[in-house]
């Protein structure tokens, strides 16, 4: 595998508090996430359980971040949905890291979004957790990402707080871009 940018224990540490509002996996509903799914702004699912939850209740999001792992068991991805025009990217991104490779695909996938209106599928060999920093810090202003708490619930982050909060971790870590 690549090697990445290795996050210290202490940042781990502090990534176990969210980064965003954690709802209840009882309480993730149609009604909850229909509001953000009517809004502008791109929507980002990071994780395999959550990408999957979020097509369950009926909604598309522009990205998912997948690495065929849910707390780090291989489990078998959602199909890739062909009628939205999904493309797949693929990055490697070892666990408690991220790689420069990860970041380019990132900012690739951000691209064809933009340019092309695509949904995008970003494969991960490895791990894709804390690639939510990078898109909660370095995509358009009005994104609202979605990440998977362990044993807990969703995570949604759509605010400013947030933003900033990601930035200062990947400041620590020396990424100031995704390119």
């Amino acid at each position: 595998m690549s090697s990445g940018i290795p996050i210290s224990e202490r940042l781990r540490n502090d990534l176990k508090v969210p980064i965003g509002r954690i709802v209840e996996d009882r309480d993730i509903t149609v009604n909850l996430l229909a509001p953000y799914f009517s809004q502008n702004g791109l929507k980002v699912c990071v994780g395999d359980r959550t990408t999957e939850r979020v097509h369950e209740l009926g909604f598309s999001p522009d990205l998912e971040i997948v690495d065929s792992l849910e707390k780090r068991q291989h489990r078998i991805a959602p199909p890739v949905v062909e009628s939205e025009g999904r493309r797949v990217l693929r990055a490697i991104n070892p666990p408690g890291a991220l790689t420069p490779e990860s970041l380019q695909q990132l900012d690739a996938s951000l691209k064809i979004i933009q340019k092309s209106h695509s949904k995008v599928r970003l494969e991960i060999s490895g791990e894709e957790d804390l690639l939510a920093l990078p898109v909660v810090a370095f995509f358009p202003e009005k994104t609202v990402t979605f990440y998977g708490q362990p044993n807990v619930g969703l995570v949604i982050v759509d605010s400013a707080v947030s933003r900033r909060r990601a930035n200062n971790i990947l400041v620590e870590l020396n990424i100031r871009s995704l390119g």
